[in-house]
Order: structure tokens, then sequence, then C-alpha cells
């Protein structure tokens, strides 16, 4: 399976459209698909992107909640009703919706960066800033992957 990776920056163009980087195109064809989805970030003003496998992911890991708890309700409902489909023509651009820019505060310049199973759409300022604190967490409280992957497998074995 091809991941999301690196970061690319890309101009919206004259038609507000915008291109899927070919690296992230390859791992959407390899789905056989012509779409990807978009939504808004629960942690971050920046649109969340990914494949429909990715959100069948979270389907599932979201009907592991208590059936019909407050929890699971707005999971559901904040989650699956905000989802966009987006089709991508034959050279990959697409038009990122303005409900979406505009929480992401996207004018005309976008930021790509690869999450892996996902990818984020940033303002190139916000992107730059966020990556730059997410590296100096790591750093000062020295994570490894070792020791958050055992400390959260601790916690949910309780």
């Amino acid at each position: 399976m091809k991941l999301f990776l690196s970061t690319y920056n890309y101009k919206i163009d004259k038609k507000g459209r915008i291109s899927l980087p070919a690296s992230f195109r390859s791992c959407i064809s390899e789905k056989k698909s012509t779409e990807i989805i978009l939504f808004k970030s629960f942690k971050y003003k920046v649109i969340e992107g990914c494949s429909y496998s990715r959100i069948e992911n979270i389907s599932k890991r979201i009907e592991q909640l208590d059936i019909f708890s407050d929890e699971q309700d707005d999971f559901l409902t904040s989650i699956f009703s905000e989802l966009q489909y987006v089709k991508l023509d034959s050279e990959g651009r697409f038009t990122i919706p303005d409900d979406l820019k505009e929480y992401a505060n996207i004018n005309n310049e976008v930021t790509f960066i690869g999450l892996g199973h996902s990818f984020q759409l940033s303002e190139p300022k916000f992107a730059i800033q966020r990556q730059n604190e997410s590296r100096s967490r790591n750093l000062e409280q020295k994570r490894t992957l070792k020791t958050n992957l055992s400390k959260n497998k601790n916690e949910y074995s309780d």
C-alpha cells in the first residue's frame, strides 16, 4: 500500500483548481478511484484528505464505541455529515469547496502535508508553523515510537 508522503506547495489557478501532487494521485489511483474525500480537521484549522478506504477504517473504530452513546453519535454526526467527495479531473486537478477553504484560511496557495494514510491541506504559513511545533515537541519530550506505542498499549489494556 502506498502512503501519502512529503510536503508540497501549490498555487490555486484562476479557475479555482488545485493539482493533487502526483505521488498522492498514485495513492488514490492504486484504489482505482478518481475522487478524494475532504473534511474539516478536528484538531487544527486545516482540511483533512483521504481515500474512501480510510473513511471505512474510521467508521470501524467509531463502531467500537458504545452503540447509541453520545460519543458515538457525536463522532458519526460530526465526521460523516461533513465529508465532501471531490472529483479529480483527468490531470488530477480539483476544486476545494468554498466552506473548507474558508475554514482553513486558504486563499491563493495551499500546502499538502502527507500523513501516511491521509493528508492535510493547509495555508502555507500555518503548515510551516505546525511542522516546526511538531518537531519541537518530539525533540523536547524525547518522544520515541517505542515509548509511545507501549504507553498506549498499557492504557488500553486496563
